[in-house]
């Protein structure tokens, strides 16, 4: 049965032309998407397709969390003490300035509760680190005099090259 053209079967006939003979389109191609204005203009206006919007927020809300948990982390990790006002009593045996870039006063202490334990082997003495220039150059003071000193320090979970080579931190020193 043929009803608009003779000299085609509607059966093998091809859809994917458009309705403008001259135009032709190949099965592989997706011609533009038009659409027509009412309001007396007869110009047919190309629709935007929008691509990957969600994708990209989606990324940039993953990779913000990622970057925000990092921070919180490094942050608790350096700047946030985990013990603080921890005293011990004992004798200071070094003070000395160490480091390349950062040059900080690092210490040794021989604690006086080791000392007096008698039923356990003397394990080791207690390494400090002074931020301070001042506060090491008292430190200095009472190394090797035999006096008894308190200190007063601050633990950290990690070190910083600007505050020394340890992660305990000497904040207050008084004689005994």
């Amino acid at each position: 049965m043929k009803l608009l053209n003779d000299d085609e079967d509607m059966f093998l006939h091809d859809f994917s032309r458009c309705a403008d003979p001259e135009v032709s389109v190949k099965p592989d191609e997706v011609p533009n998407v038009r659409e027509f204005s009412f309001d007396g203009g007869t110009a047919p206006k190309e629709r935007a397709v929008k691509r990957g919007g969600r994708g990209r927020r989606f990324v940039a809300w993953f990779a913000f969390i990622v970057v925000a948990a990092l921070a919180t982390a490094f942050y608790i990790r350096y700047y946030i003490p985990h013990t603080t006002e921890s005293r011990t009593r004992g004798y200071v045996s070094l003070v000395e300035k160490r480091g390349i870039f950062f040059k900080t006063f690092e210490g040794e202490m021989v604690s006086d509760a080791r000392l007096t334990d008698t039923a356990r082997v003397y394990s080791r003495d207690i390494h400090f680190s002074i931020p301070s220039d001042s506060l090491g150059r008292l430190v200095q003071s009472f190394q090797a005099t035999g006096r008894p000193v308190v200190i007063t320090t601050k633990k950290y979970y990690g070190t910083l090259p600007w505050r020394g080579a340890t992660n305990t931190i000497l904040t207050d020193i008084s004689p005994q």
